[in-house]
């Protein structure tokens, strides 16, 4: 068996792989409750090897990605380029950094990835697809930026590499830090803003953030990133816009401050210009490879509104993202690639479900029942399926919390907050009193698979809520709470095998109200990581205004405190 790690930097967490096949990947953020943890991943490294029943002298292999030769090339490669101002950077060897794994991991064998060759392996290893080109983008791995590639059969071969600082995901957190909100974290709320403005600083964008001959150019005038590092020590951003980007667009917003006509424009700016510049070079693979399937991975990959019109605007027809498209999915990369080169019995096993995390059986469940405090009843329905639609048919915001956790940014049907989204208020109401975050954000509705050609365009499985599609106009004021300003929606679509316990859940809403869809957001507030373990649940149940919590067999319900929606 193969231990993945990824460690050093945002988003640590853990995989373990058995002759191809994925057994289970947690992110270190689950248990330290820090997002994007910076943390060693002891705790996620510990789940994985209990969860395959061995220890470290059992393993195969740790496979990790940090590929200091690389990133010495790529570092090298920036000083003769003599870029005005810039940084010298520091050179490390792979010793160094083999020998600092193993005061964590003790003696192991390694296997080094470099960054965005994991980041490859870890959607093409794990996709249907036999050969497929691959697009991997992000902010910086191995100081390289985004990466062309093509997976045929079980091999991966790099066709281009963006070098840094030219970056569409620096410039994308450039303009998250201008709006107030955090760089490599909060590019999410970017991309919600966005539809909420208009795109009248494109051209200005343009300039910035080029393509050229299939890769990215940016004018560096606008940004600092190449003139220090992108984090401080505690792994908190730098500023990455300059002074001159601000003689453009003006003052940055403060955080938490109001949110402007202008700052909605410019978020649109920025998602346009992002979209255009990875469509370019999207066409740009396609040219390369001749195919016409594609794997996105990287941080960029997150972004779900430039996913969602791959097919309308370029020559790619089928699209696969990753669940952890982020950072935290190197480890399923390197692992898989070491996989592939040590295990001889290595073979591609396609994901059919993120559901690979955690589990916290009925008697940790009956454990954590017993710090309920007074006002809460408890219940075991004979069905909990029918007991939640019923609730969620009166508008009630139900908890739900079930099997194994799910792995990746989104809640996908088992760490997840339910509610009724045939309500307009019901999405400020949750963004109010249950999540506690910015009023703008929207919600991603859940559909079964067979119905999503009834309610959204263009309709095609997206099991991982990875795309934005369009709901279709005579159903907008039927779902208006999960349907976005611009009317779109970010998907999920369920079959019975994936998900059984939610996809009978929507089959009786259907049966209820005639709409098979619920408003599904992760099961946390604004500011925490996802529920772990029964406790938090329960703790994150009883500190916000979810009116019941459906965890294992068992249904609670505030007796008095939250009415219902």
């Amino acid at each position: 068996m193969i231990l993945g790690v990824h460690y050093g930097s945002h988003d640590a967490s853990a995989a373990i792989v058995n002759n191809g096949e994925l057994l289970a990947m947690m992110e270190q953020e689950r248990f330290d409750h820090k997002k994007h943890s910076l943390s060693f991943p002891h705790d996620a490294i510990r789940y994985c090897l209990d969860h395959a029943g061995i220890d470290t002298a059992d393993l195969t292999a740790v496979a990790y990605s940090n590929d200091v030769g690389m990133t010495n090339q790529f570092k090298r490669a920036f000083v003769e380029r003599g870029y005005p101002g810039a940084m010298v950077p520091t050179f490390n060897t792979q010793e160094a950094v083999e020998q600092a794994l193993r005061t964590q991991l003790g003696d192991v064998r390694l296997f080094c990835v470099d960054h965005h060759l994991a980041h490859a392996a870890s959607v093409y290893l794990t996709s249907q697809f036999d050969q497929s080109a691959i697009f991997t983008v992000d902010g910086m791995g191995n100081w390289v930026t985004a990466t062309m590639a093509v997976g045929r059969g079980d091999d991966i071969e790099t066709l281009l590499r963006v070098p840094h600082p030219h970056s569409i995901g620096l410039f994308y957190g450039a303009v998250t830090q201008f709006l107030g909100f955090q760089a490599s974290c909060d590019e999410g709320k970017t991309m919600g803003l966005a539809p909420y403005g208009k795109p009248r600083f494109a051209d200005a964008m343009r300039e910035m953030c080029r393509f050229r001959d299939g890769t990215i150019e940016l004018d560096l005038r606008q940004f600092t990133f190449h003139t220090q590092s992108l984090m401080d020590q505690n792994g908190v951003p730098h500023r990455w816009f300059s002074d001159t980007f601000c003689q453009i667009f003006g003052p940055p917003r403060t955080a938490e401050g109001e949110l402007t006509e202008r700052d909605a424009d410019i978020a649109a700016s920025a998602q346009l210009v992002l979209e255009e510049r990875c469509y370019e070079m999207l066409a740009h693979l396609h040219g390369l490879t001749g195919l016409d399937t594609v794997c996105v991975a990287g941080g960029v990959g997150l972004n779900c509104s430039m996913n969602g019109k791959i097919r309308a605007n370029t020559p790619f027809r089928e699209v696969f993202v990753m669940p952890a498209a982020n950072d935290a999915g190197l480890s399923v990369g390197a692992a898989l690639l070491c996989s592939r080169q040590l295990e001889p019995d290595f073979r591609r096993h396609a994901l059919s479900h993120a559901y690979l995390g955690s589990q916290h059986g009925n008697d940790e469940v009956e454990s954590a029942l017993k710090s309920l405090p007074a006002g809460i009843d408890v219940e075991k329905p004979k069905d909990l399926g029918d007991a939640v639609a019923s609730l969620l048919a009166n508008y009630a915001i139900v908890g739900w919390y079930q099997g194994r956790m799910e792995f990746g940014p989104r809640a996908l049907g088992h760490r997840s907050i339910l509610a009724n989204p045939t309500r307009a208020d019901t999405k400020d109401i949750v963004n109010a009193k249950v999540k506690f975050r910015e009023m703008f954000r929207p919600f991603a509705p859940v559909i079964p698979l067979e119905s999503a050609a009834d309610y959204f365009s263009p309709a095609h499985a997206s099991p991982y809520m990875l795309q934005v599609v369009s709901v279709l106009p005579e159903k907008r004021e039927v779902i208006p709470s999960v349907t976005h300003i611009d009317g779109s929606a970010r998907v999920q679509t369920v079959t019975a095998e994936q998900n059984p316990e939610l996809y009978r859940l929507l089959k009786a809403m259907e049966q209820i109200n005639g709409v098979p869809v619920l408003l599904n957001t992760s099961f946390n507030i604004r500011g925490d990581t996802i529920v772990r373990t029964p406790m938090d649940a329960i703790k994150c149940f009883v500190g916000t205004d979810m009116n019941a919590l459906a965890i294992g067999p068992y249904l609670l319900r505030k007796r008095d405190g939250s009415s219902f929606a």
